[in-house]
């Protein structure tokens, strides 16, 4: 199953007030960590990560909490930290390969690193850097590759999440399955001005 979750520090009825708000409506889920949103998803021929994350954007710059959007399949996963200054992406595939040149290995894994680093500064959380950085599916010798799903539950982990997030999404299922989630539908526009801005 894909994910299209984002996950945040905001309070639930702070979130659901953003999401009302929004464009775009969905399920709100607290959870002892956070809270969870799943967005309702764009058309699927236009279902593009910069779609996918305009609502994410929208929700953050309303809540002024950064936020995590979580996306994923079988085949990649991609976590973006969306703060006020805007998005940082990790990404990672299934089947990777790290350089198999020890000096370009070096190169890579140094601007991993740094670049962990920037996210987890630009989120307000510095001194997890090294910590995220270690999120990798790096192969491991005699070892079964890390499901996609993992990585993201370990980003969860680092900042302290809920990681019940992974694998839900409004992409390939009409219902949230998760635990006190409730519906969020967009506020309709007031004045005659805003409905007719609406249909357009």
């Amino acid at each position: 199953m894909s994910t299209y979750a984002l996950v945040t520090k905001a309070g639930a009825a702070d979130v659901t007030g953003a999401v009302r708000a929004g464009r775009v409506g969905g399920y709100v889920a607290p959870d002892l960590l956070g809270t969870i949103v799943l967005f309702d998803p764009p058309d699927r021929t236009s279902a593009t990560t910069r779609r996918l994350l305009r609502p994410a954007a929208e929700l953050v710059k309303r809540t002024g909490v950064p936020a995590w959007l979580l996306l994923g399949d079988e085949e990649m996963s991609e976590a973006v930290m969306i703060s006020a200054a805007g998005p940082h992406h990790l990404s990672w595939v299934a089947g990777w390969d790290p350089p198999a040149d020890p000096t370009e290995y070096l190169a890579h894994r140094q601007s991993w690193d740094a670049h962990c680093a920037e996210v987890a500064t630009a989120y307000g959380a510095p001194h997890r850097a090294t910590e995220l950085s270690m999120v990798r599916n790096d192969p491991i010798p005699g070892e079964p590759p890390a499901p996609l799903g993992d990585l993201l539950r370990r980003v969860c982990a680092v900042f302290g999440l809920p990681d019940v997030a992974v694998g839900r999404s409004l992409l390939d299922s009409a219902e949230p399955g998760l635990f006190d989630a409730h519906r969020v539908d967009v506020a309709p526009p007031s004045g005659v001005w805003q409905r007719l801005f609406a249909r357009t």
